[in-house]
């Protein structure tokens, strides 16, 4: 899945992403009831969006933004959704700054107990309605989508198991962290592509790392494939050079002060996108990966040691 500064600057409307000029209202419960279900409902199986402050129309896109003083608690729109939707679907609601603007993201995420349907009767809604995202639009499901759902069942799911990223394979020019793969659908999944974003508190990208393999280094040509209702626990590798500690702003010592969340996105065969996050990891650096910011911070060293004569020369 592509990061949301890039939803906005280069996604369209589609089963995945949905743009909205302004906040729901409480008069509009119903069309949050009715968006949140349908874009849960869609067929793409990584996480969702529905991005408010942005008025998307065909001669071009504007950014709206929301005054901060209006923003609307996410435990508004949570007790709407769970009290009306069911099964209960997984979603956050928060703030994003984009070119100081402020805007409200719904994203929608780990939907593999399709179908999701309205509970009870809801204003304008009736009992036992399914909604379904296609394209930029929002339909009943058909016989047809209740057969895609059940025939899908499950899921694929990535988590981090370390929350560390070991920047320590300087030979192979690599990093690791621990991961754990799942299958849990009736068909194979094969893997073809990974990119690990590490991000700071900032939401600003500082690096970008290519997978490489799991627990054996492929390279470019790195596929991995997942057999039905199965597991796999490894060690994720991705790229890694010498430039990038100076990116992290890591220390000769190999490590930083800051914190990072970690982006990982898989995209399988059939072109499915798969955007896994992780907040407060953390990098180790060792090896010969440390040369640039060793050189760099004798370097500055060096500048300051002859300010400092440079300064004693005209105090004489």
């Amino acid at each position: 899945m592509q990061t949301i500064s890039d939803l906005l600057q280069i996604g369209y409307e589609c089963e995945y992403l949905d743009f909205k000029e302004k906040q729901y209202s409480k008069d509009k419960h119903m069309d949050l009831v009715a968006d949140i279900m349908a874009m849960a409902n869609s067929r793409h199986e990584g996480d969702k969006y529905i991005i408010i402050g942005i008025k998307d129309r065909p001669e071009g896109r504007t950014i709206k933004g929301i005054n901060p003083e209006d923003f609307v608690d996410s435990s508004n729109y949570t007790q709407v959704i769970l009290s009306n939707i069911e099964p209960d679907i997984q979603f956050d609601y928060f703030k994003y700054e984009y070119n100081e603007a402020l805007l409200g993201v719904f994203k929608i995420y780990g939907t593999d107990n399709k179908p999701y349907m309205l509970k009870r009767k809801y204003n304008g809604l009736s009992e036992g309605l399914c909604l379904i995202r296609k394209g930029s639009t929002n339909s009943a499901a058909k016989r047809s989508d209740f057969d895609y759902m059940y025939r899908n069942k499950g899921g694929f799911e990535v988590r981090f198991i370390e929350e560390t990223l070991y920047a320590i394979h300087d030979a192979d020019e690599c990093a690791s962290i621990e991961v754990l793969l799942s299958n849990t659908t009736e068909f194979p999944i094969t893997i073809i592509t990974g990119i690990l974003n590490i991000i700071n508190d900032q939401g600003k990208k500082l690096s970008q790392h290519r997978v490489y393999g799991l627990d054996q280094i492929i390279g470019a040509d790195f596929k991995l494939s997942l057999q039905p209702k199965s597991e796999i626990v490894g060690q994720l590798l991705v790229g890694f050079g010498s430039s990038d500690p100076l990116r992290l702003n890591i220390d000769e010592y190999g490590v930083s002060s800051h914190d990072f969340s970690f982006e990982l996105i898989l995209v399988d065969a059939r072109r499915n996108e798969y955007l896994i996050l992780l907040n407060e990891g953390s990098v180790f650096v060792d090896g010969d990966f440390l040369w640039k910011v060793k050189q760099f911070n004798l370097f500055c060293n060096t500048k300051e040691l002859n300010m400092i004569k440079i300064s004693d020369i005209q105090l004489r």
